[in-house]
């Protein structure tokens, strides 16, 4: 994102600072697990991907506009680091007990395996000569399938099948 901002005319060091207020973001993970606890999980989670992919689209139409570029990319990290620090909170319960950990170790490990290919993308859109909004609106495209994907594990899972956060009991295993 600095190289990013930086070619888009912000000033280098305006730039970086900018950029580290995204990965900040992560201390929205409490009040998704607040929420998480009092309502449906994967409803939240979804949200918050949704919200995310409108964000970090809006990301693209504030380059001129730098208090407004701030704000967006700190609430962009917000959403988009809660979502997925949430995810294996979601995802643990439907492992079985002595699998779970490699599950959502495998979980995690395709997730970093999608940012490295993220980094990738943005460099070869880049070399595309692709415009700052055009690559921030290619970038929005992977939250609005991850909410997807949320929404439609939702919808077919049937009542056994949906976790209730209150209930599931880590001490016991």
């Amino acid at each position: 994102m600095p190289i990013l901002l930086k070619d888009a005319g912000i000033e280098p060091g305006t730039a970086t600072l900018i950029s580290a207020l995204f990965p900040l973001g992560g201390v929205g993970a409490v009040a998704f697990g607040l929420l998480m606890d009092r309502f449906n999980p994967n409803w939240i989670i979804a949200i918050g991907y949704a919200l995310t992919a409108v964000l970090v689209y809006a990301i693209g139409l504030s380059i001129g506009h730098v208090g407004l570029l701030v704000i967006v990319v700190f609430v962009a990290g917000i959403l988009m680091n809660t979502a997925q620090s949430s995810m294996p909170a979601l995802a643990a319960p439907f492992y079985p007990t002595q699998g779970r950990a490699t599950g959502v170790a495998w979980m995690l490990g395709i997730g970093r395996f999608g940012g490295i290919a993220g980094s990738f993308l943005v460099a070869e859109l880049t070399r595309r000569q692709f415009a700052f909004n055009e690559i921030f609106t290619v970038v929005a495209v992977a939250a609005v399938i991850a909410a997807v994907a949320l929404v439609v594990k939702q919808i077919t899972s049937s009542d056994s099948e949906v976790v209730d956060a209150k209930a599931v009991d880590f001490s016991a295993h």
